[in-house]
């Protein structure tokens, strides 16, 4: 929508009443989790996103609710990256940072004698076999 505030969006979209209103604000509540911030409103999932589909001004209070919970998830990853966790920094480092070696590589190496193959898969077998024969139930 550009540069409005939200004067100039409340005149463009008034904000919805009744359930819808409700529905966004529990989708804030429960971040963005659909199913659950229904269930509060008492309302289906479906309905949800008929009105999606239906309702401009509901569509676009929802869209601005998805983008506060954006930004929300943003300053805490910029939070925990400046306390210096660990995990963050590596995430964020593997998705932003591919070009610089740090995505995910997952390399493979192996040189097995086929003998050697053979001798585990044999003694897996051989294991089975004694595994049901120890735990029969022995005859009377």
């Amino acid at each position: 929508m550009g540069n409005l505030t939200e004067s100039d969006t409340n005149k463009v979209f008034k904000k919805p009443r009744g359930k819808k209103k409700l529905m966004i604000e529990a989708m804030n509540d429960h971040l963005g989790v659909v199913s659950i911030a229904a269930k509060q409103v008492g309302i289906s999932r479906e309905t949800h996103y008929h009105w999606l589909k239906v309702d401009k001004a509901y569509k676009f209070w929802s869209d601005e609710a998805e983008l506060t919970l954006k930004d929300f998830g943003e300053r805490t990853l910029h939070r925990l990256m400046k306390e210096g966790n660990p995990m963050i920094v590596w995430n964020f480092n593997k998705t932003k940072n591919r070009d610089r070696g740090y995505g995910e590589h997952i390399g493979i190496e192996h040189s097995v004698e086929k003998e050697t193959v053979f001798n585990i898969i044999v003694k897996s077998v051989e294991e089975i076999k004694n595994e049901k024969l120890n735990n029969q139930p022995k005859a009377a």
